[in-house]
């Protein structure tokens, strides 16, 4: 263990080289295309020195960080390295390689340790990858979840937990922001939300929080997670986001914090599984989700525990944007592609008012009127026109 004046010494240190790799970064970004490279070279030492200085503290509550990883070995050694980094020490985290064929299993097997533990299973998708580690879990209060292209920012973990131990809240969710390697930016759908702290709130309360179901950034009691009974499907994409709203639902109560607890990464084009957009199964993979939330909501308040204003502004967001994501590629999809958006993208928006259509924002908005019409001439004619 390191005297006082010797960790003295080497945290002003790491302040100092953190100070003036800043400023080396702001000549780096005026000279060469590679500073996005540079930023986070510079974060690895700083990553290090901080999850070797650091002291393990088994009296604060434990939580137990989750990431499924595939075939993403050049960004998960540095998710894993933001997370071992965390300034909240009674963490452990959990690594599930869902089969991947590059180097990432090798890649994650050389972090495994005290506080990482590593598993492996055949290819069966990030649902089942999650649901494998979630059930490793045995004496932690508290639940994260970390994709291989995110980043923790240092107090990320610890924002969330003193959230929910100050309101005793089960659910603690926080802002997300996109990180291209240089800059940070808030994802437009869902920042105002993350305007201020609030604490013991619920979706009546602020049923914006419906355009954030992306189960990073959150944080979730197990007692809560084990009791609502939440597991995630398998066997499809955007499999968090229904897990996420019946989390909303079902919790008597939740925090929002403001700060940033979450980098997601900007990969290259088609890398990411949600980004490959032109694929049926993708499309019919988020439909099936907004499906399975619309639903959701729809039982909720037949049973009296909702309003209809929350179960309209759900629909207001799948015009404003599930659909939007998607509509854009109908040029470039094939006629079973255009089948499935317009007869099931049609089917959601058939319980849209027009005052909800109104509401609705997005460039792309008549497009998604047209296109679920099912008049694919007309839609690729005025696709076409708009430049897409």
């Amino acid at each position: 263990m390191l005297p006082k004046e010797g960790f003295v010494r080497l945290t002003h240190t790491a302040r100092v080289l953190k100070h003036r790799a800043r400023k080396f970064l702001k000549w780096v970004s005026l000279v060469t295309p590679l500073r996005p490279l540079f930023r986070i070279l510079f974060m690895r030492p700083f990553w290090f020195l901080r999850f070797r200085l650091a002291k393990a503290d088994s009296a604060a509550p434990k939580v137990s960080l989750v990431m499924a990883v595939w075939n993403n070995e050049t960004m998960v050694g540095d998710a894993i390295r933001s997370a071992r980094a965390q300034s909240w020490q009674n963490l452990e985290i959990i690594i599930v390689d869902d089969g991947s064929t590059d180097h990432t299993g090798k890649l994650v097997d050389r972090f495994a340790g005290d506080r990482v533990k590593v598993l492996h299973q055949a290819n069966a998708g990030p649902g089942a990858a999650r649901n494998k580690g979630v059930d490793q879990i045995t004496d932690s209060k508290y639940l994260v979840f970390l994709d291989s292209d995110d980043l923790l920012p240092i107090h990320g973990v610890r924002r969330l937990v003193e959230s929910a131990e100050k309101s005793g809240s089960p659910f603690v969710i926080g802002k997300l922001e996109r990180f291209d390697g240089l800059r940070r930016f808030d994802r437009r759908d869902n920042m105002n939300v993350y305007a201020l702290d609030r604490q013991a709130i619920t979706i009546e309360d602020e049923p914006r929080v419906l355009s954030d179901a992306n189960i990073s950034a959150k944080l979730y009691r197990m007692d809560f997670w084990r009791s609502a009974e939440l597991r995630f499907p398998e066997g499809v994409v955007y499999e968090d986001m229904p897990v996420v709203v019946t989390a909303y639902l079902s919790a008597p109560q939740f925090d929002i914090v403001s700060k940033c607890v979450n980098l997601w990464r900007v990969r290259g084009e088609g890398q990411s599984i949600t980004q490959k957009k032109t694929e049926v199964k993708s499309l019919a993979d988020r439909l099936t989700a907004i499906e399975r939330i619309y639903n959701q909501l729809l039982e909720f308040e037949n049973a009296g525990k909702l309003s209809r204003r929350v179960r309209d502004f759900y629909l207001e967001r799948i015009i404003s944007l599930d659909l939007q994501l998607f509509v854009v590629k109908l040029g470039d999809a094939d006629q079973e592609y255009f089948d499935v958006f317009a007869k099931r993208g049609g089917a959601l928006v058939a319980h849209a008012s027009e005052e909800i259509w109104a509401r609705a924002g997005g460039a792309y908005k008549e497009l998604v009127r047209l296109a679920v019409t099912g008049d694919r001439a007309k839609t690729l004619e005025r696709l076409a026109a708009s430049g897409l």
